[in-house]
């Protein structure tokens, strides 16, 4: 998958785009994911798994492959992020099935998790993975045949199979048989070749859509349809280095000092995020905390018990920001201005100022804590 950082190609706004083609009918492609005709989110994962089989040169496409995919585009804003996919949507199923059996973990390869659904023998997972197949195929061709299919409330999947047998120009041809599969008709197939990344784009605007509608209080839904490619913390490491030795601070998990002794026992100085990265999916100074890093790997993306750690969060939490505003770091306090909204950050550096910065702090953490746990992050009650 390709990293998606914005939603615009070349500047243009591509949420309301689909090319334009003499070809096709791109007109009426462009209605397939439409929010009325959307409750779970098969469609979008469906035509993803689809626009990547044609950018692999297949034409012929049997469903589990297909759902094979749709299993893997889903798995990690599951497994990572637990995005919620709404009460109607069952893709959770199968991924909750294959994490617990398997012990297969959220950050897995995903072409090995894509071989590997695709070739299980598990027929617990075959079940699963045909009960996915039974409208998806068809529904997301019925705007190819609203004609035959409007008003329609039985028959349907029969109506729409037949129809594309007979039909060229639709998406593709349904085949059905010992094993079902697509055939992507003439033109469709260097269609969405020739405009994968401007379609694919598309279809991630039309799932951040269907996600934050379910996800309503949960930030940075548009970065979590997939894996992070790549985190540096280089910079917080350093930042939180010259904290330590400037104002002796000890870790907040274990009370320890920051001493080579303890660096032995505990591993080496790790920065830790205190809502999970793969919450909040930043790395602002203001959630960042040094720890040991055997401390950080037993934390992991869990939450921690508020009342029990937020005063030494603060209180080391304005030790850095204390620091940065006596070297007038102004760089390095702007995650501060931001993220807390404190308009003159240097009007809070001292005695008077740590109790109006602490009140700010803990108005920004704790409604995420308590989202963050709503989601579903476990909560440990200590390390």
């Amino acid at each position: 998958m390709s990293n998606i950082t914005d939603l615009s190609i070349g500047g243009i706004d591509i949420k309301d785009i689909i090319p334009a083609s003499s070809k096709v009918d791109y007109k009426i492609f462009s209605r397939l994911l439409n929010e009325d005709r959307v409750v779970a989110s098969y469609k979008m994962y469906w035509l993803l798994g689809i626009l990547d089989e044609v950018s692999e040169g297949n034409s012929e496409i049997e469903f589990n492959r297909i759902i094979a995919r749709m299993i893997t585009y889903a798995w990690y804003p599951i497994m990572q992020y637990k995005l919620s996919f709404g009460s109607f949507d069952k893709l959770n199923l199968p991924i909750n099935y294959i994490a617990l059996k398997y012990n297969i973990p959220a950050n897995y390869d995903e072409k090995k998790l894509l071989d590997f659904i695709y070739t299980s023998e598990d027929l617990e997972l075959k079940k699963m993975m045909k009960e996915l197949t039974h409208k998806v195929p068809y529904r997301l061709l019925a705007p190819f045949f609203s004609n035959k299919v409007e008003g329609k409330r039985v028959g349907v999947e029969k109506i729409i199979t037949e129809s594309s047998l007979e039909d060229n120009t639709c998406l593709y041809k349904i085949i059905k048989g010992k094993t079902n599969k697509i055939i992507i008709n003439d033109g469709w197939k260097d269609y969405l070749k020739e405009n994968y990344k401007v379609i694919k784009y598309w279809i991630y605007y039309k799932l951040i859509c269907f996600l934050q509608k379910r996800n309503p209080n949960v930030p940075a839904i548009a970065f979590k349809l997939e894996a992070p490619r790549s985190r540096n913390l280089t910079k917080a490491t350093k930042l939180w280095n010259q904290v330590i030795v400037a104002k002796g601070i000890n870790d907040i998990y274990t009370k320890k000092e920051f001493t080579s002794g303890n660096y032995k026992a505990h591993g080496v100085l790790s920065i830790d995020h205190f809502i999970p990265w793969s919450f909040v999916l930043h790395d602002e100074m203001w959630n960042l905390v040094p720890t040991f890093k055997n401390i950080n790997s037993k934390k992991s993306d869990k939450l921690l018990t508020l009342k029990d750690y937020i005063g030494d969060f603060c209180d080391i939490q304005y030790k850095a920001f204390s620091y940065f505003c006596e070297k007038r770091m102004d760089k390095d306090l702007e995650s501060y201005v931001e993220g807390l909204r404190i308009n003159e950050p240097y009007n809070l550096n001292g005695y008077k100022g740590e109790e109006e910065f602490n009140r700010k702090l803990v108005e920004c953490i704790s409604p995420l804590h308590q989202i963050a746990r709503n989601q579903g992050f476990e909560v440990m009650g200590s390390l």
